[in-house]
């Protein structure tokens, strides 16, 4: 008998597994012999036999010759670990869901656990976490319902309180750092011959794991193993270590002797350990070897998942390792303006330049010196500026679709819209208020809008704080042969660090002519701005169809020409607030002031056209011109022609020009004033930038659970705004606002929400849905979600079951076949596993031998199946799904009602057509009925199709026909089989308990649940479901005394009552004598005085 060795031995077998790698063109299940290389295989003593037959374990050698021991990765507190155990016969771990899936066989799985049976599998959904004890005697074949690892498969219990197991994740997604996984790396690497980076690995240590199905006195031999799978994100590794001297188990006490060690994947691929084919004095010993397996490490082809020719893409790995590598928005787009409205006023806010992109015609481009910066315009997410220079278009919009298009998961879309978020026009104010344009209307940083048509160098903008200031003037010539100016060139000037001066000219062909400290300036072609630009220290200036320069990334100055006119727009950084002047006026959010003069006075701003024009007069520039050419002569005669005088002379054309201008003042001034409708409407255009289309508020992500309707309201802020309505069978919106989802089914579906505003401008808000379909609402998990079809629809990834019922949907009751029976065993879908073999006693699942111990006649009730505890010997019951205790007494568990036979559906509406010749006939089908969905939907969806093919599908045999029979009763409509027609079919009292009632769900279908399950007890109370209906036992609690047979009924315990009015009494005692004390004090303090 060997000892209990301590955590510092090592382990002197070590296998490294190569999870398997598929090509399309392996198809087969290939169970293959092991492919364990082993250095050196130690001699072991042949088995022996004593007396009466029985096999006993060889003595394996205590050390290997030759052969280094390998250590156990350090465990437990020692290496950090989480402990994980449970007292019981089988339990499961924790799920653990890496978030680059795990790659095993054809499939990139969410999550993993592992059991106390030395499995760790990989299950098809969340809720569907099965335990099996008991490997197959055959092996893996490559095709079992759930792909796993196993490490050493066989039967643990954990129950009596010994062992435990230890557990502990590594995430090296964005380093790899940890001292184990880079050594389980150089492992793979010395093994493998592969370059390998770990993304993520899992450590599992068995402490000393008991046997199960064995009935030892005295301490358990125990078994002591570890497990460390990784991956890569593309391919799987497990490593297999045993401790040196720890696998212990008595095999010859165990009932069934079948450990397996191997794989299988699940969907065509299995390993089986070659030592799992040897006696068990070899294969329950795998510390006493020592090798690695490559068997299944496919040299030459692309490792992991192939699917149609070419390796599967881990759309998870690529999103992953993208938003690991981004810093966080915070860093970069604390100072990023809201994105303009539309495509006109971004043309005109300097702060935005149109970028090609990749693909993406409607991106934007914002100035921050010294990095020019891009993310498309309103519809998707922005992107970094200032410190950080981000990666190429393409690459943005790769990550884009990793993450929210290849990947189906929201969670991921999510975190891609945290590191680039969406950009958004609300809050967007354009700069369109500092602005100069047309006969020249000039509009301040107040959005005061005024016409001044004075000739020459005027003053636009001063500006300053306690380190730079700017200059904005403009030069105006006269329009034509009218008595009205133009502007037909800007001057700029910043002072910061350096003085940098730019100058704007129209240039006699209606192009801009630009200076830069006075001297000309050579464009070049940006192909990612797709425009000319030219940087130098401190400005920027791009040429487009108008030419920007971008001071500091901070202060812009746009200027466009248009029917020989210029336009100016300014946009200023907040720190100018409260530190500007010039016809640009006073910016401190407060119009009233604009007009004022250089001396400090100021006129009204409803002063006339005349009060105005002499106002613009005090801010000529005269000798303080920025112009590299100043004027020949200053002009102070000319006097501009006035709108009141222009309408007073023809009051017709005053009406058309207002017709075509729709009402716009300044359009119908420079109508007028120079004749050219053109110029009006250019004018007119430039206003337009000003409007904003509606901004829609509400939430949009909407909730629904199953079929219920969910009706929502939403705001769009704007005049005269509506919203589009919608109509559909899911969907419905009205002018209003007021949204219903009602959902029909998991049909993938787009929608948004589009309002208009009276400006004919929309705005539209994506919606996101989420339906959950999980059998009870409690069950609704709307964090994990997936996307259907790339659509507007998620749906839960999982739900959260409960009760052991499995499924998507919590659809499933629980199966007592998931478990697994003792070999030898077979399994009812109803009742579970049958009894143990002969020789052995327990449920079916665990199977041992306890002699001549039986069950007692009658210990269990009501159907229950007595066993032996295979661990214990001690009478144990199996109780139907609707009992709760351990006896099989006490009711309140929910059930499915059992299939009941009887019934036939009624001939179909019209004759079904036969496909060989025979006559028409009219056929009646019996069937038993299921109380399942599935069975309910194939009775309304598919008989009368399954019907007619199977009918056709007859062997012929000379002429037949169609046979009539006569119709059977009761009998039901064909279509559609409603859940108050079956109801009657699907009685609850079949188990003699009264007070079950029949409910329906739609993903379950029918199911009896007991009063106990729907809050029949109130107050508290605790419900026991016995033979007679569910009883309350009412529990006192605070100062009440539940009363009445469903606890519904309060009043004030005795014992309460007693205390408050003793309390109550005390505390007038003690105010009482609080007062006399007082009276007393009082009545001395007097005689004193006295």
């Amino acid at each position: 008998m060997l000892a209990t060795v301590g955590k510092d031995t090592t382990a002197a077998l070590q296998t490294a597994l190569a999870l398997p790698v598929f090509t399309p063109s392996l198809s087969k299940a290939t169970t293959s012999k092991s492919a364990l290389i082993t250095d050196h295989v130690p001699a072991l003593t042949a088995p022996g036999t004593v007396p009466g037959g029985n096999e006993v374990a060889a003595s394996p050698p205590s050390s290997v010759t030759g052969i280094p021991a390998v250590s156990l990765y350090p465990y437990g507190a020692e290496g950090n670990d989480r402990g994980y155990v449970e007292r019981k016969v089988d339990f499961n771990s924790p799920l653990f869901k890496p978030e680059i899936g795990f790659p095993f066989g054809k499939t990139l799985h969410d999550s993993l656990y592992f059991t106390d049976n030395g499995q760790i599998i990989f299950p098809p959904t969340d809720n569907y976490v099965p335990s099996n004890p008991n490997p197959p005697p055959q092996g893996f074949g490559g095709h079992e319902s759930l792909p796993m690892v196993a490490a050493f498969w066989d039967d643990a219990d954990f129950s009596q309180g010994v062992g435990t197991t230890w557990y502990q994740e590594y995430s090296t997604l964005g380093s790899t750092r940890n001292a184990l996984v880079h050594d389980v790396e150089a492992k793979i690497k010395r093994y493998m011959k592969i370059s390998y980076t770990a993304k993520w690995t899992l450590k599992v240590t068995w402490e000393e794991a008991p046997a199960g199905g064995t009935v030892t006195m005295g301490t358990p031999l125990t078994n002591t193993y570890q497990v460390v799978l990784t991956t890569d994100g593309n391919q799987a590794f497990a490593l297999l270590l045993y401790q040196d001297g720890g696998m212990q188990w008595d095999y010859t006490k165990l009932a069934a002797r079948n450990v397996l060690i191997g794989f299988s994947s699940g969907d065509g691929y299995a390993q089986n350990n070659e030592l799992t084919q040897k006696p068990p004095a070899v294969k329950y010993r795998p510390d006493q070897y020592k090798g690695y397996d490559t068997g299944m490490a496919w040299q030459g082809e692309a490792l992991g998942p192939v699917l149609g020719g070419r390796p599967r893409v881990n759309y998870r790995l690529r999103c992953l390792a993208w938003l690991v590598a981004q810093p966080e928005a915070a860093s970069w787009n604390g100072e990023l303006p809201p994105c303009p409205c539309s495509r006109s006023q971004a043309e005109l806010d300097p702060r935005y330049q149109r970028s090609r992109g990749a693909g993406s015609p409607s991106a934007l481009l914002t100035e921050r010196w010294p990095v020019a910066t891009a993310g498309p315009m309103s519809e998707s997410p922005g992107s970094p500026s200032s410190s950080w220079l981000p990666s190429s278009a393409d690459g943005e919009l790769e990550a884009f679709d990793w993450c929210c298009r290849q990947v189906g998961k929201p969670l991921l879309c999510t975190r891609f819209a945290e590191k680039r978020p969406r950009a958004s026009c609300e809050g967007y104010v354009p700069p369109a208020p500092a602005s100069a344009f047309g006969d020249p209307h000039i509009t301040t940083l107040d959005g005061l809008t005024y016409t001044f048509n004075g000739l020459g160098d005027f003053v636009l903008l001063l500006a300053s704080d306690a380190r730079t200031s700017f200059i904005l003037q403009g030069r105006t010539a006269q329009t034509g042969t009218a008595q009205a100016t133009n502007f037909v060139a800007f001057a700029a000037q910043y002072v910061s660090a350096t003085t940098t001066t730019v100058e704007w000219t129209l240039g006699s062909q209606g192009d801009i002519q630009i200076l830069l400290n006075y001297e000309t300036i050579l464009f070049s072609y940006s192909r990612d701005m797709d425009a000319e630009v030219y940087y130098s220290p401190g400005v920027l200036v791009v040429n487009t169809s108008s030419i920007t320069a971008i001071f500091d990334g901070d202060v812009a100055v746009s200027v466009s020409a248009a029917s020989g006119i210029l336009s100016v727009v300014c946009s200023l950084p907040d720190r100018y607030l409260n530190g500007t002047k010039g016809l640009l006026g006073v910016w401190d959010h407060n119009s009233a002031d604009d007009f004022q003069m250089p001396n400090g006075t100021s006129i009204p701003r409803n002063s006339s056209e005349e009060e105005i024009f002499s106002y613009g007069m005090t801010w000529a520039a005269g000798e303080h011109s920025l112009f590299a050419k100043p004027l020949a002569a200053p002009v102070t005669n000319f006097t501009p022609v006035f709108l009141s005088r222009l309408r007073q002379e023809n009051e017709s054309q005053y009406q058309l020009a207002a017709s075509r201008c729709r009402g716009s003042r300044e359009c119908i001034y420079d109508t007028l004033s120079t004749g050219d409708v053109a110029l009006g409407l250019a004018t007119q255009n430039a206003l337009s930038s000003d409007a904003f289309p509606p901004i829609i508020t509400g939430n949009a992500s909407l909730t629904a659970y199953r079929m219920e309707r969910v009706t929502r309201h939403y705001r769009a802020e704007g005049a005269g705004t509506r919203f589009v309505p919608c109509v559909s069978p899911e969907l419905n919106v009205t002018e209003n606002g007021t949204l219903t989802w009602e959902p029909t089914g998991m049909a993938p579906f787009t929608a948004s929400l589009e309002a208009v505003g009276a400006n004919n401008l929309s705005a539209i808000l994506l919606l996101s849905f989420t339906l959950c379909n999980c059998s009870r609402s409690h069950q609704c998990d709307y964090s994990d979600t997936t996307t259907v079809s790339r659509s507007s629809l998620q749906v839960l990834a999982a739900c959260r079951c409960d009760d052991g019922y499995s499924g998507p949907f919590c659809q499933h009751p629980p199966d007592p076949c998931a478990r697994g029976c003792f070999p030898g065993v077979s399994c009812r879908p109803r009742t579970g596993c049958e009894p143990c073999p002969a020789g052995l006693t327990g449920d079916g699942t665990h199977c041992a031998a306890c002699g001549s111990r039986a069950c007692p006649e009658g210990y269990c009730s009501n159907g229950g199946r007595c066993h032996l505890d295979p661990a214990t010997c001690v009478p144990a019951c199996l109780c139907p799904p609707a009992f709760t205790d351990q006896r099989c007494l006490v009711a309140g568990g929910d059930f499915q009602p059992p299939a009941r036979p009887g019934g036939c559906l009624c001939p179909a509406p019209g004759p079904l057509r036969c496909s060989r010749p025979a006559r028409l006939s009219r056929m009646v089908s019996e069937f038993a009925y299921d109380s399942t969905d599935t069975v309910i939907r194939f009775l309304n969806e598919e008989l009368r199709e399954a019907i007619t093919g199977a009918f056709n599908g007859l062997p012929r045999r000379g002429r037949w026909d169609c046979m009539d029979k006569p119709p059977c009763s009761p009998c039901l409509p064909l279509s559609p089989v409603t859940v108050l027609e079956l109801r009657r079919y699907f009685p609850c009292g079949l188990s003699g308990y009264e007070g079950y009632q029949l409910d329906y769900a739609a993903s379950i279908g029918f199911l009896c649940v007991s009063p106990c399950n729907t809050g029949y007890c109130q107050h508290g109370g605790r419900c026991q479901h016995l033979p007679d209906g569910p009883v309350c036992s009412c529990i006192p609690f605070s100062i009440f005394s539940p009363t009445g047979e469903r606890c519904d009924r309060l009043a004030i315990s005795l014992g309460a009552f007693i205390g408050i009015l003793l309390g109550a009494l005390a505390l007038l005692s003690l105010l009482l004598a609080s007062a006399c004390l007082l009276v007393r004090l009082c009545r001395r303090h007097k005689d004193t005085k006295g």
